[in-house]
């Protein structure tokens, strides 16, 4: 058996949902594949990709950016996190090094948490980081507001540096010296179109507009949805029960959906400005709405990546709030969708690992 410790940021489901596509990709190679999950990402997340067979921890791996909103950072409230979490306590290291060590794992993953890379020289196994960003590069962006974060700078640098292999997946923010680059990492469908419409109750013809991660809960957001005449509009996070309001369909969270279903049974989306719905929708091949984060440093190349290769339209986080782009959804459903004849990053990424790193590791 091949087992591999995996560490993942719990900030967002970014790296969540390309660990679990990496993951996946591997088992496609060979089912003997098991892996160890350390990370606050709840369970049932991973569970959706890879089914009940992986052990699971439940560890601050990493703590990436407090947020006051989706869309807005809380910077001093980070600063003052890091200096309690840096250095990690040699204890809890030498804790999880053990519990790598007594599962027979032959490597440790880790999707930009660095707790992972320290573990893994614990543990005495190699180290592999998978990113398209790395915290210090993201602390970087605040310094010269906040200099009190240059600590946090040098230590993460220090840590990423440590990697015994180092692997960048598209669309990457800050190029660098690699081991390995992959095309786009995105979970893949597991139902057709036809399959997740009829589920959904939806017409095959219909145009169908996904509006993912929720809506604001006042405002009257949900109220204009409705009233679309012209397209059928399912939003992710809604209420607590699966509903249809006239041309609206509401999915909780936990709606038993699976997210790259709901993507290709889509016309367009409209989304957060994030790795895991970036990558959903470029392999899906549809049209994208996305609602900028502005203050985020990186964003500027995730647009740049959107702009350039996906059909889109720009969301300003007051419009999204005050409802404006509502109006532009038939337009935006009605823009043509692009083939994709490009290699899932997830099944890069296994191909390297399986063939090259884990070799070596014997």
């Amino acid at each position: 058996m091949k087992r591999l410790a995996w560490f993942i940021s719990p900030h967002g489901r970014g790296h969540a949902a390309r660990s679990a596509a990496i993951m996946a990709a591997l088992r496609e190679r060979d089912a003997g594949f098991a892996f160890e999950l350390y990370t606050l990402v709840e369970q049932t997340f991973f569970a959706e990709t890879l089914g009940p067979d992986f052990s699971y921890h439940a560890v601050e791996t990493d703590l990436g950016l407090i947020q006051d909103t989706p869309l807005e950072e809380n910077v001093p409230a980070t600063i003052q996190r890091l200096d309690a979490m840096l250095p990690y306590d040699p204890v809890l290291l030498r804790s999880l090094a053990e519990s790598v060590q007594q599962a027979g794992c032959r490597a440790v993953v880790c999707d930009i948490a660095p707790m992972g890379i320290r573990v893994a020289q614990e543990a005495g196994v190699p180290a592999i980081l998978v990113e398209n960003f790395l915290w210090d590069w993201i602390y970087e962006g605040y310094r010269d507001e906040h200099p009190e974060i240059q600590p946090a700078v040098d230590a993460m640098r220090a840590m990423f540096a440590r990697a015994d292999f180092h692997i960048q997946t598209e669309p990457i923010v800050d190029v660098v010296d690699c081991d390995f680059t992959s095309e786009v990492v995105s979970r893949k469908p597991r139902r057709t179109r036809a399959e997740t419409r009829t589920a959904l109750g939806l017409d095959p013809e219909e145009r169908v507009v996904l509006v993912s991660g929720g809506i604001p809960p006042d405002g009257g957001l949900a109220e204009r949805l409705e009233a679309m005449c012209d397209v059928r509009v399912v939003v992710t996070g809604l209420g607590d029960t699966i509903a249809t309001r006239s041309g609206l369909v509401c999915l909780p969270y936990a709606s038993g959906f699976y997210h790259p279903d709901l993507v290709a049974a889509s016309d367009a989306v409209v989304g957060k400005l994030g790795y895991s719905t970036v990558a959903e929708v470029y392999h899906a091949g549809v049209p994208y709405a996305y609602i900028a984060r502005e203050r985020f440093r990186e964003s500027t190349s995730l647009e740049a990546f959107v702009q350039s290769e996906m059909p889109c339209r720009r969301i300003a986080p007051r419009e999204y709030l005050e409802g404006e782009w509502v109006s532009g959804l038939p337009e935006l459903a009605a823009l043509p969708a692009m083939a994709r004849d490009i290699a899932n990053g997830a099944d890069q990424i296994a191909e390297f690992l399986d063939s090259t790193v884990l070799a070596d590791a014997g």
